[in-house]
């Protein structure tokens, strides 16, 4: 696509001893008040793509009864097209690397990830980790609910976090 120096050589069309780059000259003032009026501190953009749209179009835009009305239709479309695709773009904030304490969503997700992995070791180990890592119970506390010894709750506990670990790639360098 040429620049706009180009397009504006290209579109020194005469009518009635006007070109188009004078007659856009003149009216600029009028589009950009009318484009300010629809967008505010965008008005810039939407001038532009209108004034482009007129240099393209010069020889039905020229041969217009009203080149002036022409134009300010010009523009007033291109602010509308230029509003109506900025309120279809959603910027969307920056994902935090780690989820909120009150985040609902992420204490689902780690409901789901901690069930998951559970799930993936044997029972008793399950079992202790559950207790002394998801429910802050003690080793003793955690044994005395088990029934067992709490070496036994130690051992099942390391055993079941190890293989964890290695579910998720975060496997210790022993």
């Amino acid at each position: 696509m040429p620049n706009a120096d180009v397009q504006c050589e290209m579109g020194r069309e005469r009518e009635g001893g006007r070109d188009t780059e004078s007659l856009i000259r003149e009216l600029l003032p009028l589009l950009r008040r009318r484009a300010s009026r629809l967008l505010g501190q965008d008005a810039d953009d939407a001038v532009q793509t209108a004034c482009l749209k007129l240099l393209r179009s010069s020889d039905s835009w020229l041969s217009h009864p009203n080149p002036a009305a022409y134009a300010v239709r010009a523009v007033t479309t291109a602010a509308y097209d230029l509003a109506e695709r900025r309120a279809k773009d959603t910027p969307v904030d920056e994902f935090p690397d780690h989820a909120h304490p009150g985040d609902p969503m992420a204490q689902r997700e780690a409901r789901w990830e901690v069930g998951r992995l559970l799930s993936a070791v044997p029972r008793g180990q399950a079992a202790a980790i559950f207790l002394v890592d998801v429910q802050d119970y003690t080793i003793d506390g955690a044994a005395a609910v088990l029934g067992v010894h709490r070496g036994t709750v130690s051992r099942a506990r390391a055993h079941g976090l190890r293989a964890m670990r290695g579910l998720v790639g975060l496997a210790e360098a022993s």
